[in-house]
């Protein structure tokens, strides 16, 4: 998602305050015109538009004068009628002009307007003595009519230069006001085409608000890396099922922080992308709803039963999707995916419940070997809780003096006689050794083994240098060393401190380290299995056979022992195929210059066909079972 950035933020501000400012500058530019206009038309109102009725009254007023005067001259009207007309007229002649007058005062032509006007206005009188004295002179009076006929023509002219002068001011107030009204049309089309644009820009920066929110609306919801719903989108949706049957399944992708391991996290975000995208597809076509939990684990809500038809095939088609190689440019990984199921309401009515039982199922599925879907039960749960409760005191058992180290012997098959021990932890809880393949994969698995691992090399390291004070011979105690343990980046320094304190001789040390060990990151446990060898260490590598071992590596690694796992002595017969692999491991072992010793040999026939094979060392129940280091003593003098 794009954020806005300051400069952007203080541009749309900017811009708010230009589109305010604009419309309070055009509120007042409006104002003001309006103002102009109201000032440039209130002289019209009051001055102009009044003198041109005036005018016009005056003009009508003079007309009538003088019809009257010729009407009366031609004798179509009698005296009676003359004077009521020739009167009237003249009394509007005389009203009108006081106004046209004061209207006209500042007008050049008021003074030859003023004498005509007067010359008129006598005729009437005068008219009236020709047309009353007998006999009647009628070229005299003609002559006054024509007289009156100029003046009044005269009078009309200048009437008309009146008006005109008027008009045109008139026609000045009118052009002012259009300016003013054309000023303000202008400023408003402006501003409105400003207010358009600011619109349009707005309603982006609202629809790009929008799409941030609904990106981070998304983003709040989702997991940024596959886009899946995440942790918190899925308990709230178990929330909104409360009424509906449903079955949650946690699955896990077996052995991906081995892909990390080797390829690296940015290989590792690509794989994992790719596996949503699959687990999505293959769950959204039964129905399922897909979520990230954390890391490769992901949860799939489906709306049925665990006992449902659909359901099963449901699971059926991902696991095989998850079985499909991913391939990225050169590399090819296979992998597979643990599931555990939990159903409402039958294994939980609350959703922590659910998860809660979702867990151990996957917890037992990965326990199986990964790669399978277990049904949650309640054993499952007792089992879960038992694990907690253990690994709680397993973390107390080395402050509180409760593990204990046995020794098994081992026999030399040149002399029969005892060359050394292996160290075997041991856990006394309440007063009884609890196994220990229920607390040692515990401890692998929280962490615990470094601290055990510490203590059982420094606890064998101790009794070796009593062994190395009471007794002549020279007994070897080989001491496993976990994964965890070897990779922790101060082993190195742990065993040195371990072998300094205890004053002990390094060669009475063996450190047995398995297949799988050696060949995670080839070139440093090269490094470390050298630092160790110069440290005076004998090296031996534990269950050969079992792993994956390289030859080519294999004459690489500075090791002295090669230890055959039990599972090929524990059905070993002559011309079986164990006893072909034991063969050949001990000539393998024998032409690279190491020593070979086979674990679990029970019987005397196992030993006799392993002496004759060319077999240094054997180690089982048959020679001897493990013993305390006190029981240990005494088998070392018995023997």
């Amino acid at each position: 998602m794009q954020v806005v950035s300051r400069p952007y933020r203080w541009a749309i501000y900017g811009l708010l305050v230009v589109v305010i400012a604009a419309g309070i500058g055009l509120f007042f530019a409006m104002a003001r015109t309006a103002k102009d206009i109201r000032a440039s038309t209130t002289p019209l109102l009051q001055e102009k538009i009044p003198t041109l009725r005036h005018l016009s009254d005056f003009e009508s007023a003079l007309l009538r004068y003088q019809l009257a005067l010729n009407k009366y001259y031609v004798a179509s009207i009698g005296r009676d009628r003359f004077d009521t007309l020739e009167t009237q007229a003249g009394e509007e002649m005389a009203d009108n002009f006081d106004y046209v007058r004061r209207d006209l005062q500042q007008a050049t032509e008021m003074g030859n307007l003023r004498s005509n006007y007067d010359a008129v206005l006598a005729m009437g009188p005068v008219l009236e003595k020709i047309m009353l004295a007998p006999p009647v002179n009628r070229e005299k009076a003609r002559l006054l009519l024509s007289e009156l006929n100029v003046r009044t023509n005269q009078i009309r002219v200048l009437l008309g230069k009146a008006k005109h002068e008027v008009e045109a001011g008139v026609y000045e107030v009118g052009d002012m006001a259009n300016s003013g009204v054309d000023e303000i049309s202008r400023l408003v089309h402006i501003y409105s085409v400003g207010m358009l644009l600011t619109a349009l820009f707005m309603m982006y920066h609202v629809w790009a608000r929008f799409r941030s929110e609904n990106v981070l609306a998304f983003q709040a919801a989702h997991d940024p890396l596959t886009g899946l719903a995440h942790r918190g989108s899925f308990e709230r949706r178990l929330k909104t099922m409360a009424d509906q049957p449903h079955t949650v399944v946690l699955g896990m992708i077996d052995r991906f922080e081995r892909v990390v391991g080797g390829l690296g996290h940015a290989f590792g975000d690509r794989l994992m992308q790719e596996m949503a995208t699959r687990i999505k597809r293959a769950a959204e076509r039964h129905g399922g709803e897909v979520f990230r939990l954390n890391g490769a684990n992901v949860a799939i809500l489906y709306k049925s039963n665990g006992d449902n038809v659909s359901f099963q095939e449901a699971l059926s088609s991902l696991q095989e999707y998850m079985r499909q190689p991913f391939e990225f440019g050169q590399h090819e990984i296979f992998s597979s995916m643990s599931m555990g199921g939990a159903e409402y309401p039958r294994d939980g009515a609350e959703p922590a419940h659910l998860l809660q039982n979702a867990d151990a199922a996957l917890q037992a599925a990965r326990d199986a070997g990964g790669d399978c879907f277990v049904q949650y039960s309640n054993a499952l749960n007792t089992r879960a809780q038992e694990r907690l409760a253990l690994e709680a005191q397993l973390r107390h058992a080395i402050e509180r003096n409760e593990l204990e180290l046995h020794f098994q012997p081992q026999q030399g098959l040149t002399d029969d006689r005892l060359v050394g021990f292996e160290a075997l932890v041991r856990w006394r809880r309440n007063g009884e050794l609890i196994s220990p393949a229920d607390f040692i994969p515990l401890a692998e698995e929280s962490g615990l083994i470094v601290p055990i691992g510490d203590w059982v090399l420094a606890e064998a390291c101790r009794q070796a240098k009593i062994w190395s004070l009471e007794t002549p011979r020279k007994f070897v105690i080989a001491v496993n060393i976990s994964p965890r343990q070897f990779h922790h980046p101060s082993f190195l320094r742990r065993v040195t401190t371990t072998l300094s304190e205890s004053m002990i001789d390094p060669s009475f040390i063996e450190l047995e380290i398995t297949e799988g060990i050696v060949m995670r990151d080839v070139e440093r446990t090269i490094e470390l299995l050298e630092d160790l060898r110069k440290r005076g260490l004998t090296l031996a590598i534990d269950d050969f056979g079992t792993g994956y071992s390289s030859l080519a590596y294999l004459k690489r690694f500075s090791i002295d022992k090669l230890k055959i796992d039990q599972s090929f002595i524990r059905h070993l017969r002559p011309n079986s195929e164990d006893a072909a692999i034991v063969q050949a491991v001990i000539n393998l072992g024998h032409h690279l210059g190491l020593s070979v010793i086979a674990e679990g040999v029970e019987t005397v026939t196992q030993r006799e066909l392993l002496r004759a094979w060319g077999c240094d060392e054997i180690q089982g129940y048959f020679y001897g079972r493990p013993l305390s280091a006190d029981k240990a003593t005494q088998f070392i003098f018995d023997n």
